[in-house]
């Protein structure tokens, strides 16, 4: 997983300052965003789990080609789930800067929607159940696969919409299957 993550951080470090130079890109865009996060972890391990909201925000940078945006972003992501337990309310929280790429396709010229999908890399920054660290009994990387739409505005406000879908496994022992999943709503801001 630490090859994977170096990989992920190569490869967004290359497209946010590479690739403009050698490639035939129409315009570069940077910009802002952030929003809520609605998480639950998934998997056949996961438990019975309901959706915790927490926080995401961080810059992007858009390439726009021809028929195709390629946009890293760097972001941190609140993730986690909330468990009921003898009628108690257990938040777990999982605090990760993740990484995606995503491969955007615009639908429009003035007002511009896009749909996109993309891989996603979380590193893990912290981990509790209500103040108790479990950070050392999860994986310090998360792959994840991204899709969904935003909507820019002429005045370069954007709404962001997406659910991030987790690959592989958190459970650092490897015996159990649980998956963080997110559906985020963001607001962002194109600088230039």
């Amino acid at each position: 997983m630490r090859k994977t993550a170096i990989v992920m951080l190569v490869l967004v470090t290359a497209l946010v300052f590479g690739l403009p130079q050698y490639c035939s890109a129409q315009g570069v865009s940077f910009g802002l965003k952030g929003g809520i996060n609605m998480a639950k972890l998934t998997g056949s391990d996961a438990g019975t789990n309901s959706m915790k909201t927490g926080f995401v925000a961080g810059a992007f940078t858009t390439v726009d080609m021809v028929f195709l945006n390629i946009q890293p972003e760097i972001l941190f992501s609140q993730k986690g789930a909330t468990y009921e337990v003898f009628g108690l309310s257990i938040d777990e929280n999982h605090n990760y800067l993740e990484i995606p790429v995503l491969f955007k396709f615009p639908l429009g010229k003035i007002v511009v929607p896009s749909i996109y999908v993309g891989p996603s890399l979380g590193m893990l920054m912290s981990a509790d159940v209500e103040g108790f660290d479990i950070k050392d009994g999860l994986k310090s990387t998360d792959l994840g696969l991204v899709f969904g739409m935003d909507v820019k505005t002429p005045v370069k406000l954007i709404l962001d919409a997406r659910y991030t879908m987790g690959l592989t496994s958190i459970d650092d022992s490897g015996i159990y299957d649980v998956k963080n999943s997110a559906i985020s709503l963001m607001v962002g801001y194109a600088i230039f």
